[in-house]
């Protein structure tokens, strides 16, 4: 049990530095700042996951610099293809895919990504974990079951309330999907359609899908890009549509309070 405390302690720091990595990552690449966990709290799990993996098999072949580098890109390729394929298997969605990556498999995983997390493992292995292993090698056990138990509770209240808003987001998908099916049913033409009861219920479901949504949905659409349920795809869409629009208008709106606050100090000062 002392051996779990302290490798789940190992597991926390290392999702929360992969989620600094990865945010700080998108920042550069997207230009803007996005919480890019799975889950709410400023931690990836898979990174924690993929850190623990080197540090179990790595050990023994750190006399070769090489070696740990080609192994460790070995271990967090297999674990991000897994974690795919397994998250899709959860939840019947994908959230990631690198099929317009060079040198991808199944778009699950990529080159690019797995020489990044290969030079991830190998500055873990030299450099960051000596570190936090002598740190915490000094915290009494009783403060790191504490620590521990505390974590656990938090990641396990946030890993709840992640899935429970995904089988939310799911259901009124769903609804959505099914009302356009009906309003199909219909074959209303065109010119006639705004009129049609089905139809305004239909945009309304959109509409509040995307102003009085979950957060965590609108966050984690942002997240993950490629995300989208199977058999829902165009329902993604719309709500990201949606969104978008939505945000539009909060920036002109933004924009325009900024543009009158400059326009009375201007005319006070004059």
């Amino acid at each position: 049990m002392d051996n779990f405390f302290t490798f789940f302690i190992y597991f926390f720091i290392y999702s929360v530095l992969g989620w600094i990595v990865e945010t700080l990552y998108c920042r550069l690449l997207d230009g803007k700042w996005t919480n890019r966990g799975f889950l709410f709290g400023p931690y990836c799990p898979i990174y924690g996951f993929g850190s623990l993996l080197i540090i179990a098999f790595l050990q023994n072949f750190k006399d070769s610099v090489i070696e740990v580098f080609l192994l460790g890109m070995l271990f967090t390729s297999t674990l991000e293809y897994l974690t795919s394929f397994l998250l899709e298997k959860l939840f019947d969605a994908k959230w990631w895919d690198y099929s317009k990556m060079k040198f991808n498999l199944n778009g699950r995983i990529c080159l690019l990504n797995s020489l990044e997390f290969a030079f991830l493992g190998v500055i873990l292995t030299y450099i960051i974990h000596p570190a936090f292993s002598s740190l915490i090698s000094q915290i009494p056990l009783e403060l790191l079951q504490l620590m521990s138990l505390v974590l656990l509770s938090i990641m396990a209240i946030d890993t709840g309330f992640t899935i429970s808003t995904l089988l939310n987001l799911k259901e009124k998908l769903i609804t959505l999907k099914e009302s356009a099916e009906k309003l199909k049913e219909k074959n209303i033409l065109h010119e006639k359609i705004s009129e049609n009861f089905l139809y305004t219920q239909l945009s309304e479901l959109r509409k509040n899908l995307a102003t009085k949504g979950n957060f965590q949905i609108k966050r984690i659409l942002e997240a993950f890009p490629d995300f989208e349920f199977n058999g829902l795809k165009a329902q993604i869409n719309e709500l990201k549509l949606e969104l978008h629009k939505i945000r539009r208008e909060i920036e002109e709106k933004r924009a325009q309070i900024k543009k009158e606050f400059k326009e009375n100090k201007k005319s006070k000062n004059s």
